[in-house]
């Protein structure tokens, strides 16, 4: 008899776009999403499917999916809530942002849990109505400089959190990001800020699950991996909660 197994859940993880630099292929532009996220869902049990910005997904195929990683990159064009860029900004990329908005949208509607780290925090805030501070510390003078290189900081988080159950209501976090959430709207919570009152996390108060942090899980070891592990439990309490197939 054949020995029956377990399907792994499936998990996409948005990639962006890098021009090749050398080789035969220079000057082409190249699929790009560092190892780190694609180890980190596999660690926690997973199959990472890589999705890049050049292929709409429709909400059938998401619903397929039984998980969406938003990853970290560039800062967002402003222009897409109405703002002049700066320059203290990033090269922006358009096409991404409007592939991971409509990404988040579909999760959202067809009830496929999601995890948005860095600036896929910033991608689902801004999506909810949202808005950022454009360039920290200047904008926020108690937060210190992050932006410049992966900096330990400490998250005070909500006891009353999905979040919390994974870290507790204190922890060291590392972060990369010169930009920071300003204002959420919509269906998010702040569940967790640093001492300078800069939200790092926040969760969907109703409809499907989300957990996005101004964070970099995917390199913070043990609690890194209890952030992915978070994203497994909604995947699972999803699958719970799912109505029993019809047997007529």
């Amino acid at each position: 008899m054949a020995q029956r197994t377990t399907r792994r859940p499936l998990i996409g993880v948005t990639a962006g776009t890098r021009a090749m630099m050398t080789g035969a292929w220079a000057g082409h532009d190249a699929v790009v999403v560092t190892e780190h996220y694609v180890r980190a869902v596999r660690d926690a049990g997973a199959r990472p499917v890589i999705l890049a910005p050049q292929d709409d997904w429709s909400d059938e195929e998401i619903s397929e999916l039984d998980g969406l990683v938003l990853t970290g990159g560039t800062d967002l064009d402003p222009a897409a809530w109405g703002e002049d860029a700066l320059a203290t900004d990033m090269t922006p990329d358009p096409e991404r942002d409007a592939f991971e908005t409509a990404l988040y949208r579909a999760a959202r509607r067809t009830d496929v849990p999601v995890l948005g780290i860095c600036r896929g925090l910033q991608i689902i805030v801004i999506a909810e109505g949202g808005a950022l501070h454009r360039h920290l510390p200047t904008d926020l003078p108690a937060h210190p400089t992050t932006g410049e290189r992966p900096t330990a900081v400490e998250a005070a988080i909500d006891a009353d959190s999905d979040l919390a159950l994974a870290l507790g209501t204190r922890a060291e976090v590392t972060a990369f990001h010169h930009q920071g959430v300003a204002e959420v709207a919509g269906e998010l919570r702040v569940v967790a800020r640093h001492e300078s009152s800069l939200p790092l996390a926040v969760e969907a108060v109703g409809g499907s699950s989300v957990l996005a942090v101004q964070w970099h899980p995917e390199i913070d070891g043990a609690d890194g991996a209890a952030v992915f592990g978070s994203l497994l439990t909604a995947i699972r309490h999803r699958a719970e909660s799912a109505p029993a197939p019809s047997l007529v």
